[in-house]
């Protein structure tokens, strides 16, 4: 089988694993920086619900299949979250990025904004840098300073803000090179030092170049080309076109919403996919909302197979993985790449 994949973001590259290691024919249409370029690269699953930190996200996930059928974990059950996670560190080992941590327990890690986030998978760098260790230990915020990154500032709001939380409580915090925990920027660190890792913005992009380069070790075959349609026949995708037209027996479109330009306005950019609409006002009155705006749940509409909906009509040979689906908020939820590796794991393995 030839299986097209279309966007090059965590999504699409975990599809594109998953379906090469079940020796399907692959094909990658990268459509240039997506919006997991600009993440902090650490496996958000489920870290709040209904505005509650959530402890275990094996529990939230069960919550979630009894209260929002929408949502993209309760259509594709806990059995497969918990095996796209495994197979996710499995494709991370064998590409020199270890990742650690379960899905059966948050972990807290501190970001370079002097903030603490509940995540539930990192780099090993950085989960052996999680909060939890910190308790009664003088920890070192190290590093050069950059334009989004200020060790003496990161120091001191987390000096500020951990005895509130109660996560732990270390000997001290300080903006320094020496310590019982010294912990810098991933791409600070070098190779062999005695240091851990903070998350930064664009980390994700090294991991999924990382991941991308193991693909095509494997044998994933990758176009640059931006894909803005495709030809439907009888209730399948025939072929996509961009610049270069490319045909297949089966596709994965993983374009993300409106940050990675799947979407523009209310409408799927590629054949116009019926969405998941939300009822009543799209934005709250609020700028942050503890819920979020309705409109970060839009996207496309699909059945349990993850199969979307074209002019009322299923399409049996497409499948839709990452940002691009409805019924989910990942900036409340901090579930965007426990959404996108649990899609594309299921996607990347149809038959």
């Amino acid at each position: 089988m030839k299986l097209v994949v279309i966007g090059s973001g965590i999504a699409g590259i975990v599809a594109a694993l998953r379906a090469r290691t079940l020796k399907r024919e692959v094909l990658l249409v990268s459509q240039g920086k997506s919006a997991t370029s600009r993440s902090l690269g650490v496996v958000d699953v489920l870290g709040y619900l209904n505005g509650e930190e959530v402890k275990t996200p094996e529990e939230g996930i069960k919550t979630l299949a009894e209260t929002k059928e929408e949502h993209p974990y309760s259509l594709l059950g806990f059995k497969k979250v918990a095996e796209s996670l495994n197979f996710f560190k499995s494709m991370a080992e064998k590409a020199g990025i270890p990742f650690k941590g379960s899905i059966e327990k948050n972990i807290h890690v501190a970001t370079q904004f002097g903030t603490v986030k509940p995540t539930c998978l990192a780099l090993e760098k950085v989960y052996n840098a999680r909060v939890e260790e910190w308790h009664s230990r003088a920890v070192a915020i190290a590093g050069k300073e950059e334009r989004n990154f200020n060790p003496g500032f990161v120091a001191a709001s987390l000096a500020e803000l951990l005895p509130k939380l109660g996560i732990a409580q270390p000997a001290r915090i300080s903006a320094s090179e020496h310590g019982d925990l010294v912990i810098k920027p991933l791409k600070q660190v070098a190779a062999g030092e005695k240091a851990y890792a903070l998350p930064m913005l664009g980390d994700g992009s090294f991991i999924a170049q990382k991941l991308l380069e193991h693909a095509v070790k494997l044998g994933v075959k990758v176009v640059e080309d931006r894909i803005d349609r495709a030809r439907v026949e009888g209730g399948e995708v025939k072929e996509v076109m961009g610049r270069e037209s490319y045909n297949g027996d089966a596709f994965i479109l993983a374009t993300g919403d409106w940050v990675g330009g799947g979407l523009l306005g209310l409408k799927e950019m590629v054949l116009g996919l019926e969405l998941l609409r939300v009822e009543g006002k799209l934005v709250r009155k609020t700028p942050f909302p503890e819920k979020g705006h309705p409109y970060s749940r839009v996207g496309v509409k699909v059945d349990e197979s993850l199969s979307p909906f074209y002019r009322g009509e299923k399409i049996s040979n497409l499948k839709v993985a990452g940002a691009l689906l409805g019924g989910y908020d990942y900036c409340t939820e901090k579930s965007g790449w426990g959404v996108a590796i649990a899609s594309a794991y299921v996607a990347g393995g149809m038959e």
